[in-house]
């Protein structure tokens, strides 16, 4: 092995071990550091084989992580996870980890929440707002509405 391409496994090393990465980020940091492709595969391999990086892994942190810090709904996690190339059955694994009752709890607080603090508007407004709000945060449709419908129709 090259001395180049030895300090840009550690360099790679280091970064995957101060944060859980994806071969995707980790692809992209070593073309910002000019790593030539084929080092890029190899350096991968090394870092796969070394447990420096594991997608599955990866993706279960970055779900939890996601939901339990910023409220981040299934469908928001799901797309930013695609987003880093992450493969189906990771995504699939990642979400399937997140807990249900804690789901909807999030769910149910973050709606009362954004209902609170909407003032001075009609009801059907209030429901505009706080779908919205919700399907941004990539929670599903269908549990919004039926959580507004247990809710404010009664």
């Amino acid at each position: 092995m090259s001395e180049k391409l030895s300090v840009f496994l550690e360099k790679a090393q280091r970064y995957c071990s101060s944060a859980e990465q994806c071969i995707y980020t980790v692809r992209k940091k070593m073309y910002e550091w000019g790593v030539d492709d084929e080092e890029k595969d190899y350096i991968i391999g090394e870092l796969i084989a070394d447990g420096f990086i594991n997608e599955g892994r990866y993706a279960e942190t970055f779900a939890r992580g996601k939901f339990r810090m910023l409220g981040w709904g299934r469908n928001k996690i799901r797309y930013h996870l695609k987003s880093n190339q992450v493969s189906e059955q990771n995504i699939r694994l990642a979400i399937e980890a997140i807990d249900d009752e804690e789901y909807n709890q999030v769910l149910q607080n973050l709606l009362q929440r954004k209902w609170d603090s909407l003032k001075g508007i009609n009801i059907l407004q209030k429901k505009q707002k706080t779908v919205g709000y919700l399907v941004q945060k990539g929670f599903e449709t269908n549990l919004i509405l039926e959580e507004i419908k247990q809710r404010y129709n009664k």
